[in-house]
């Protein structure tokens, strides 16, 4: 072994212990401050597992890749940037984990070599693993396939390399998202099937959690053998018709985004086990959802549904809280929101309070165009009550110069509301049409001219700023 300052490394070498010997398959290295084993160290012929995480290795040792029985290889956790040059376990390794190094491209060995037995792959967290996709190496690099079934490969920043994805045609699992959040690496598809990943139609399970997905297109069901599915902590707004066509599913999760209402055919998901769609903004559930056969697990927590579903027996865990309904009570359905939190911490109890729109804001004798318009005006109204935009209403301020300086009304266009995201969406399927969605009439269009553009007030040319009639 090499001069080194690390005492461990002195250890390795004392082969005479027994440390390391022929008859030896399996051995564990890990956090051992290993920077480096050098030539002299002579690991067992046999080797089948090796677990050198958590390390400071900065290259793959040359024992170790002379080993040719290595199955199973673990460098997870060490500062190794390159991993190309073949080893001569390359077509008896079956499992290998290189995540959160600091590669600065993939093992190029895997794509162009072929490993045989390779079936599962861990590179996630190598936030710099595209680096060296340019100068025409990323084309050469997609043109290779591999037979890898179970993948790893969130937190590597692929935002303008999705393609890549493509090279795992075969895989049966694929976590391209996690829920350990990395703002700095964590891949962004934005549609699901994204380009790539429409070459992986034989997965089983994909993991696409925190991957900024905002859309999910209606050719998601070429997944036909999806059985478990997460796309939580991303910006869905709906899912199509299609997603009803994976009817193999038993695991769907959809936590932390922002969905209104599922499609009506969710009714085909005969298989589904456990449905996650908490912390979204649901204003209804299909009637039929609880009509699914195999559903045991729904997590409605944190939604805006107002009315609580009529049968739930054959659920076994559930939970409703921070609902705009009043939560049951019933021992039974307390103890199925205790088993379903039995991990989760930090959840509240009981109903979500709504903020109700002032009275005078919504009358029996004003119309629902009224009303709409009136809450945007008084919006506006209230955006210009500022410190220094509030106008002086007493007397003595009425020589101020201020009070007379014409104040206008600035537009402000209000943020669109799920509600009526929804009801658009019913409108353009030609379900409905309400009176909130009519045009704005012309009377309380002059009304809001009148607002924007107030009367300029002058000044008496008298002795008194006396702005009263002469007849007064």
């Amino acid at each position: 072994m090499e001069e080194s300052e690390e005492k461990p490394l002195q250890n390795l070498n004392a082969l005479n212990i027994g440390i390391v010997q022929d008859n030896i398959t399996t051995l564990d290295l890990s956090h051992r401050n290993i920077k480096n084993i050098c030539k002299s160290v002579k690991l067992p012929t046999n080797l089948a597992e090796l677990n050198i995480s958590h390390n400071k290795l900065e290259n793959i040792p040359e024992t170790v890749m002379n080993l040719k029985s290595l199955a199973l290889l673990d460098i997870s956790y060490n500062n190794i940037q390159y991993f190309d040059d073949t080893p001569s376990f390359c077509h008896n390794i079956e499992n290998l984990n290189i995540s959160n190094n600091k590669l600065r491209a993939p093992p190029a060995w895997i794509w162009f070599e072929s490993p045989e037995k390779l079936s599962k792959l861990d590179i996630s967290c190598n936030i710099d693993i595209t680096n060296c996709f340019q100068q025409g190496y990323f084309e050469e690099i997609i043109q290779c396939k591999t037979s890898i079934k179970d993948i790893k490969i969130y937190n590597c920043g692929l935002r303008n390399f999705k393609q890549f994805l493509g090279t795992f045609p075969e895989a049966k699992s694929l976590e391209a998202g996690t829920n350990e959040i990395s703002y700095l690496s964590a891949n962004s598809f934005t549609d699901i099937p994204c380009e790539g990943l429409v070459n992986c139609c034989d997965i089983t399970r994909l993991n696409l959690s925190f991957t900024l997905v905002f859309n999910i297109n209606p050719h998601i069901d070429i997944y036909k053998n999806l059985i478990e599915i997460n796309l939580s902590q991303n910006e869905i707004s709906s899912l199509p018709n299609e997603f009803c066509n994976l009817e193999c599913l038993e695991v769907c999760i959809l936590s932390f985004n922002r969905i209104l209402y599922l499609p009506e055919d969710i009714i085909k998901l005969k298989k589904l086990i456990t449905l996650c769609i908490d912390s979204n903004v649901l204003c209804v559930l299909p009637d039929n959802i609880w009509s699914l056969p195999n559903l045991k697990k729904v997590d409605l927590y944190d939604n805006h549904l107002y009315d609580v579903p009529v049968d739930i027996k054959q659920i076994q865990e559930i939970d409703m809280a921070q609902n705009y309904l009043e939560e049951p009570v019933d021992e039974n359905y307390l103890t199925k929101k205790e088993r379903l939190r039995h991990n989760i911490v930090g959840r509240l109890n009981g109903r979500k309070y709504e903020n109700n729109k002032p009275e005078s804001s919504h009358s029996s004798r004003t119309s629902d165009d009224e009303s709409y318009d009136e809450l945007h005006f008084d919006s506006y109204t209230k955006n210009d009550n500022s410190a220094n935009g509030d106008r002086p209403s007493s007397p003595e301020d009425w020589d101020s110069d201020d009070y007379w300086v014409p104040h206008y009304f600035k537009t402000v266009t209000p943020p669109q509301s799920p509600w009526l995201y929804f009801v658009k969406r019913k409108m353009e399927e030609g379900n409905f049409c309400p009176m909130d969605m009519h045009m704005v009439s012309i009377a309380e269009k002059v009304k809001y001219e009148k607002l924007c553009n107030p009367q300029i007030q002058y000044e008496s040319d008298g002795q008194f700023d006396d702005y009263s009639d002469d007849d007064s």
